[in-house]
């Protein structure tokens, strides 16, 4: 099966606080595109499902993001070091620093 992404993904792991109004979850960026990013979470939610999403840098600065979840999977517990649990989120429009974001993608 080949992979339908069409830009390449650069491998970063930032801590990220997701959730509906509330941040009220922990996942892990795991690589970021211009367009998106997979997030390593336990928790997931359904494709189309539209989410906030607070990414914190290395050095501490927030980059806020409106994205929608365009696939999920949900892995078990006791396989989670075979398959990850988490989500492919797609940005819909970032709502501070996109300039940030941009420069991760970049390096």
């Amino acid at each position: 099966m080949s992979d339908s992404r069409h830009e390449q993904r650069i491998k970063k792991r930032l801590a990220v606080k997701f959730g509906h109004d509330k941040l009220e979850y922990l996942g892990y960026l795991v690589d970021v595109s211009s367009q998106g990013f997979f997030l390593e979470s336990r928790i997931v939610y359904k494709p189309g499902v539209v989410l906030n999403f607070e990414l914190t840098t290395r050095d501490g600065a927030i980059i806020l993001i409106e994205g929608r979840v365009q696939w999920s999977k949900k892995g078990a517990l006791r396989l989670n070091h075979i398959m990850k649990s988490g989500m492919g989120v797609f940005i819909l429009k970032f709502l501070q620093d996109e300039d940030l974001y941009r420069v991760l993608h970049n390096v």
